[in-house]
């Protein structure tokens, strides 16, 4: 009489501490990685130090109380032809989505540009230990249909044909591309008359006396660096060769009339450093700590007394 009843209640206290096992789990699991401090390391600043400064040391991370921007750590690091890993820059980042509940830094694309590597995490010091995962590309799917033996001459003959003409069409384009090389230049070059003579490619940099301190962002067309021009900070935005033509497009727009205007960003000029597949194109800015209009505006609530003065700003 008692044992179906000594069963169910065993049964129930099975259920119960599966319930809470899970639900504590879940909340476990949830939880929100915060970042306060991160390993720092700046190649730049390590070397003209003579290795007495930026070398290995810890950067606390800023974050204003009610900001709810979420601070990461980063690591930019260079492989070499052996697969050694040499360290670029290292600190913190700040609110990036891709960063998000990352405790690990790993680098997981399979392919990069000029052998740099970039990845970010969540968690104090997180990116002491980084590591380059790539993911393989899944394989093409193979769509080759069977001829059957009973087919349409017509059709045998197109089959014949194909490898030929899939061979004979690589061979075409090849010659195309190397008369293409040979009548112009592989690389799209600068104009000629530089307000500036060719610099050496960073970090060596000689120009003007830039100091690059921490990237702010990292996007499709470069990146932009927070950087040290005399006294003051400045933004530098750095393009690859491939993206050469959309540098000559902001400055063209940035030497437009009327464009010089307190409602404007501040042009401060334009560099081409290194040679050949070493060159880097340098768009110098003012540096805003707070970014553009449009990202304070999406993670800040502004007031109407707020609104009111951006909109009294920008109609003086």
């Amino acid at each position: 009489m008692y044992k179906p009843i000594y069963s169910q209640c065993v049964l129930l206290c099975i259920v119960l501490i599966l319930f809470i096992d899970i639900a504590s789990g879940h909340v476990i699991g949830t939880t929100k990685l915060k970042t306060s401090k991160c390993e720092y390391h700046n190649e730049t600043q390590c070397q003209e130090s003579n290795h007495t400064k930026g070398c290995s040391d810890v950067q606390i991370c800023e974050h204003q109380e009610g900001d709810n921007k979420r601070t990461h750590c980063f690591v930019l690091w260079q492989n070499d032809s052996n697969g050694q890993a040499f360290i670029k820059m290292k600190g913190c980042f700040l609110n990036n989505m891709e960063c998000y509940d990352k405790p690990k830094c790993v680098e997981k694309r399979p392919e990069s540009k000029k052998n740099l590597n970039f990845c970010c995490c969540e968690g104090d010091m997180c990116n002491k230990d980084f590591a380059w995962e790539p993911v393989p590309l899944p394989p093409p799917m193979n769509n080759t249909t069977p001829i059957a033996t009973d087919s349409h001459p017509v059709i045998i003959f197109l089959y014949t044909m194909l490898p030929v003409f899939a061979l004979i069409i690589p061979i075409m384009l090849c010659f195309w591309y190397y008369r293409q090389r040979k009548l112009g230049s592989y690389f799209n070059q600068v104009p000629t008359l530089e307000p500036h003579p060719t610099c050496p490619p960073s970090p060596q940099l000689g120009c003007r006396s830039i100091q690059l301190v921490e990237v702010k962002a990292q996007g499709r067309f470069g990146a932009v660096w927070k950087a040290k021009f005399k006294t003051e900070y400045v933004a530098v935005k750095i393009f690859m060769m491939q993206d050469k033509q959309s540098w000559v497009s902001e400055q063209e727009i940035f030497k437009l009339p009327h464009m010089e205007h307190d409602n404007v960003l501040r042009y401060i000029g334009a560099e081409k450093r290194g040679e050949s597949i070493h060159t880097e194109f340098w768009l110098i800015t003012a540096f805003h700590e707070r970014g553009s209009l449009c990202d304070f505006l999406k993670c800040n609530i502004v007031t109407w007394e707020q609104v009111c003065r951006i909109a009294l700003s920008m109609s003086k």
